[in-house]
């Protein structure tokens, strides 16, 4: 194993082998009973690999990311300030399903929002940092949380 590899990530693969290996012996044996164990097994060891995909992709299952990371799609280099405000206002309206993101720091050169947790305790820290030079945007970082 290489550095770079995240142990839990070698677990999800390991995971994955295990349910390839589980369903090809299925098709191998005859016993109708141990087929279903070996589907109920390579079910058990496929979980793991699911609840790391959806922590990778949380917007697949949570609206708040799915608005959040739209937001910041439309967000577009070259844009004032006013046009990105125009923008969270087109995605977060009044009334709305979802809450504006809070603005933490706003000053002439940056612009940074964080999603509100809405009635949720987390995410808190996923953000957008915004990067202004001569009143256009130059840089947008997204940092998920």
């Amino acid at each position: 194993m290489d550095s770079s590899s995240h142990p839990i990530l070698v677990l999800v693969v390991l995971g994955i082998v295990a349910t390839v290996i589980m369903l090809i012996t299925v098709f191998r044996v005859r016993s109708l009973g141990l087929k279903v164990l070996l589907v109920l097994i390579g079910m058990v060891t496929l979980a793991p690999a699911g609840l790391v995909l959806v922590a990778m992709h949380p917007e697949w299952v949570d609206a708040r990311f799915r608005t959040y990371k739209d937001f910041y799609g439309g967000i577009q280099l070259g844009m004032t300030r006013d046009e990105v405000m125009g923008l969270q206002t087109q995605f977060y309206p009044t009334g709305g399903p979802r809450q504006k993101p809070q603005i933490i720091i706003e000053d002439d050169r940056s612009l940074t929002f964080f999603m509100h947790p809405e009635h949720s305790t987390e995410p808190n820290c996923e953000g957008i940092f915004l990067g202004f030079k001569d009143g256009k945007l130059k840089s947008k970082t997204y940092s998920p949380d």
